[in-house]
């Protein structure tokens, strides 16, 4: 096999694999609105919470989430880290975020 047919094979098969991992298409965590607030704000917070989360995923800025979950950052796939961002910025935002929401921070 010649050197030029082997580097195709190889980037072919980078190529397959990346495309197998997808990003998240949105929350896997259930968030309820704040006392009083008013449905509409809520869905605003939550449209504003799930950018905030995917511009964490892309700047890999969700250590600070991972840590306070007790568990490295590479240890969590990308929804893990995408739910604790959502999760972080929907609380900040006064919304009610049960105990038992967070994300499983088990590795798969």
């Amino acid at each position: 096999m010649s050197i030029l047919y082997r580097v195709q094979i190889a980037v072919m098969v980078c190529g397959v694999a990346a495309g197998c991992v997808s990003q998240p298409i949105g929350p896997a965590v259930a968030v309820k609105p704040g006392r009083d607030k008013p449905f509409t704000v809520f869905l605003h917070d939550d449209s504003q919470c799930k950018q905030y989360a995917m511009d964490q995923l892309a700047r890999g800025g969700d250590a600070r989430a991972a840590s306070d979950a007790h568990v490295s950052r590479a240890q969590l796939n990308m929804q893990q880290r995408y739910d604790l961002a959502y999760l972080e910025c929907m609380h900040a935002k006064g919304n009610v975020v049960s105990d038992g929401a967070a994300p499983s921070t088990q590795p798969e």
